[in-house]
């Protein structure tokens, strides 16, 4: 009998500024996010500006966290975290008609 629960794996993501390379933080921290699976923890920490963090934040909260679940928010000028469970597959937006 296993003892670990649908939510005990964490798939951790950064999103920092890249010096080395021009690849956009956030289009990184998403093709990370792709990689987890569903009822993974998701634990993403922003080191960038409080106002950018607060936007990519609330984006993956939209599209990858489940509402039915706690949803960990710190939003700070230094380091801004997210704590959610992954809902597997981004949400598909909606289409205006």
């Amino acid at each position: 009998m296993s003892l670990l629960s649908e939510f005990d794996t964490k798939c951790s993501v950064l999103i920092n500024i890249r010096f080395q390379t021009n690849e956009d933080a956030y289009k990184a921290a998403i093709e990370k996010i792709s990689e987890c699976k569903k009822y993974d923890i998701l634990s993403v920490t922003s080191f960038l500006e409080e106002p950018i963090s607060k936007v990519y934040i609330t984006d993956i909260i939209q599209n990858y966290c489940m509402f039915n679940h706690e949803i960990i928010t710190l939003i700070d000028k230094n380091t801004s975290n997210l704590s959610c469970v992954h809902r597997g597959i981004k949400r598909e937006e909606r289409k205006n008609n």
